[in-house]
Order: structure tokens, then C-alpha cells, then sequence
């Protein structure tokens, strides 16, 4: 922790879906470690109350609101980045949306916005972030999935469509960003206890096996920012999570036979 807190003193970071839950999360534990930190999210008054926790840990806040799918908005939060902290040390892709219900009853509309958020949002910013990143401080990016990334279950098919798509992207820049001096974490958290599932954009079925105990939001910030410092490329955060990607790698068959009768 001590490394840790140390390695991110004086860093400059960006965090997306920073109104609340994991997002939040880690730009106060950004601020506990020493970073200023530039925050975007959507809803302005959850976002000022970000700024403040993050100011009273004695950091630099920068709010900016808009929608992080928006190319125009992400310019002008990198723009607020160099005209306030002179650059950026670190990218955290957080923002996420999902839905429950069946596939094929769902909207088409439905996942095109999940993955308007979850993947292009991050493979867009990451792109325009690179050239400010290669002149940063050590700089890292984090790309925060989820452990439906690497598991496929029943009423989440657009969202774990995104995941998996996020995670394949981040273990497809990471050789070529290395190169550039910028380093690449993927983080899998399983459920976390946020208020992510009352912001659903669609529900047209509950999952059956219901609602399951999550780890803390501030877990997930300490685990991300640790593996960052340490240079990991992968971390799985909670010990549902832990579990369900050994059985995803080494018993997939198991997984297959549990999750079809929730079909």
C-alpha cells in the first residue's frame, strides 16, 4: 500500500463514471494517494459531490459533465486536463451501463447504447488520450471491465457482448502501448455493492438467480490502483469472481450445464 500510495503522489489521472460506486471510488482513493484528478460523469450534482470528497482529501478536482459517448465532450475533458493539471499520468475507462432481460425480447436500440458506453466510449478515449499519455509521468490506463467478460450467463448478453469485447481490446493495446512507454490493466470486478443496478437502461426480465452480496466499491479502487503501480496486466476483484473465471478456463462444461437452466 505504502508503494502504492507513493507511485500515484503528484500523478495526474482522468476518471470516467465518477458520480458514484467504483468510479467514485477510485478518485477518491486517487486523491487519498497524492493525484489530482479530472472526473466525468453525467449527473452534475453526484459529480460536485465526487469533487468535494476528492477535495477534501487535499487533492486537485476537476468536474466535467457531459456524455462520455460524445466525441465533442470527450475532447473538452482532455482539453480541461491540460489547462488545468498541464497533462495526464493516467486514464481510468470506468463508465458502464447495462440491462436485464432476454435477447431476443429486447430492443435492437438496447445494444447499441450498451456498447456505445462500455466499448467505443473506451476505445475512443483511449485513442485520444495516447498522445497526452506518452508525455505523462509513467502512464498507465485502466479499463475496468467485469468478470461477465470472461463468462457469458443468461438476461446480461449486451453487456457481457461489451465486456468481453473490453477486455480483448485491452490485451490487444497493451503490446503496442508498451512500446510507447504506457502501461495497460484490465480489472474484473464480480458484483459490487453499488447503486449500478438501480440505473439499468432497460428491464424486461430479472435474473433468476437474484441479487447476490458485492464487494465493496473501494475494494475495487485499492485492488485497481495497487495492480496499476504493481504493472499487472489482469486482476479479478471478489472471491465470486475469483472462482467463476477458474471455472470459465478449466471446467466450462460445468458452467454450461448450471447456467442452462436458466435459459
Amino acid at each position: 500500500m505504502r508503494r502504492s500510495a507513493e507511485h500515484y503522489a503528484g500523478k495526474r489521472a482522468l476518471v470516467t463514471g465518477a458520480s458514484s460506486g467504483i468510479g467514485r471510488s477510485i478518485a477518491v482513493e486517487l486523491a487519498r494517494r497524492g493525484a489530482s484528478v479530472v472526473m466525468l460523469a453525467r449527473r452534475a450534482e453526484e459529480l460536485d459531490r465526487t469533487a468535494s470528497l476528492v477535495e477534501n482529501e487535499g487533492a486537485t478536482a476537476v468536474p466535467v459533465v457531459g456524455d462520455v459517448t460524445d466525441a465533442a465532450f470527450r475532447a473538452a475533458a482532455l482539453a480541461a486536463a491540460k489547462r488545468r493539471l498541464g497533462g495526464l499520468d493516467l486514464l481510468v475507462n470506468n463508465a458502464g451501463v447495462s440491462a436485464h432481460g432476454r435477447f431476443h425480447e429486447s430492443a435492437p436500440t438496447r445494444l447499441r447504447q450498451i456498447i456505445e458506453v462500455n466499448l467505443f466510449a473506451v476505445v475512443e478515449l483511449t485513442h485520444a488520450d495516447v498522445p497526452m499519455l506518452t508525455a505523462g509521468s509513467d502512464p498507465a490506463v485502466i479499463n475496468v471491465g467485469a468478470v461477465l467478460g470472461w463468462r457469458g450467463v443468461p438476461y446480461n448478453a449486451e453487456y457481457c457482448a461489451s465486456k468481453f469485447a473490453v477486455r480483448g481490446f485491452s490485451e490487444a493495446v497493451r503490446p503496442e502501448l508498451r512500446r510507447l512507454g504506457v502501461h495497460v490493466l484490465h480489472v474484473s470486478p464480480g458484483t459490487v455493492a453499488t447503486p449500478f443496478f438501480e440505473h439499468l437502461i432497460d428491464k424486461s426480465g430479472e435474473p433468476p438467480w437474484g441479487k447476490r452480496e458485492g464487494v465493496s466499491p473501494r475494494r475495487v479502487a485499492q485492488v485497481s490502483l495497487d495492480a496499476a503501480a504493481r504493472r499487472r496486466n489482469e486482476v479479478t476483484v471478489g472471491g465470486g469472481a475469483w472462482w467463476l473465471v477458474r471455472l470459465a478456463r478449466y471446467t466450462p462444461w460445468l458452467l454450461d450445464r448450471v447456467l442452462r437452466k436458466y435459459g
